[in-house]
């Protein structure tokens, strides 16, 4: 029988769920499940390949079903780091405008390629952000953030419907002066009658909580190197950091 090589151990701390995890580097067929998504272009075999990737690498048992998708991301992308490199080029088109031979305004389009180091990229949570929600003095909200089990069991005709489907998805829990109402107990009807029962300013608040979600996000200064153009751009999600 030959025999088995050896490969490191590293630990990580999930930004929201808070728990540590140990996990191993891709392998060969990591890389091959990786390298066969990239090359489908279909976001749905990409989140399969993930999924896969993050459950055979890590070593104490997760369900990436029900890991907020922040953690899947950021536990994706230290694996990524750990595995592959953690420096990745990036490039940006530059959209400074810029006279042409004719005098005439143009887009520079200019390609700015930089690296990034992808071990520095952690999710930042805002002071201001909050999963629980006062609605008013006596009457407010518990929150849970979004994994792919809710994503990927949300159908909608359009994207309103799908953000307010999430958002049924991701309320926890309702609270009053005297009684916890847990969601999972709840018909989705009455759910509904609930959050159009709001007003503009209280259903603001559940906004805010998915605008304030740490999300992976690098801020980039870049200077194109054809007309001189000085930016700083954000870098963000996952899919920029994919390669």
């Amino acid at each position: 029988m030959l025999p088995k090589i050896d490969v490191p151990i590293f630990t990580l701390n999930l930004p929201l769920s808070k728990k540590i995890v140990r996990y191993r580097p891709f392998l060969v067929k990591e890389e091959k499940l990786l390298l066969m998504a990239m090359e489908s272009n279909e976001e749905s075999s990409v989140i399969t390949a993930i999924k896969q990737i993050v459950t055979n690498c890590s070593l104490d048992e997760i369900d990436v079903e029900r890991m907020p998708v922040i953690d899947l991301e950021y536990f994706f992308l230290n694996l990524r780091a750990r595995s592959v490199g953690e420096i990745i080029d990036l490039q940006y088109k530059c959209n400074n405008k810029v006279k042409n031979e004719k005098d005439e305004e143009v887009d520079c389009n200019n390609i700015v390629k930089f690296k990034v180091n992808i071990l520095e990229i952690v999710p930042e949570i805002s002071k201001e952000h909050t999963n629980k929600i006062a609605l008013t003095d006596k009457l407010g909200l518990v929150m849970k953030y979004p994994n792919l089990s809710i994503v990927e069991s949300v159908e909608a005709d359009n994207e309103i419907d799908k953000i307010m489907k999430i958002i049924l998805k991701c309320i926890d829990s309702i609270y009053d002066a005297e009684t916890i109402y847990y969601t999972k107990d709840i018909p989705e009807s009455e759910l509904v009658d609930f959050i159009d029962g709001l007003t503009k300013e209280q259903f603001a608040k559940i906004q805010e909580f998915f605008e304030t979600m740490p999300k992976l996000k690098k801020m980039m200064k870049f200077k194109c190197d054809k007309c001189g153009y000085e930016d700083e751009i954000a870098v963000e999600g996952i899919q920029s950091f994919f390669v």
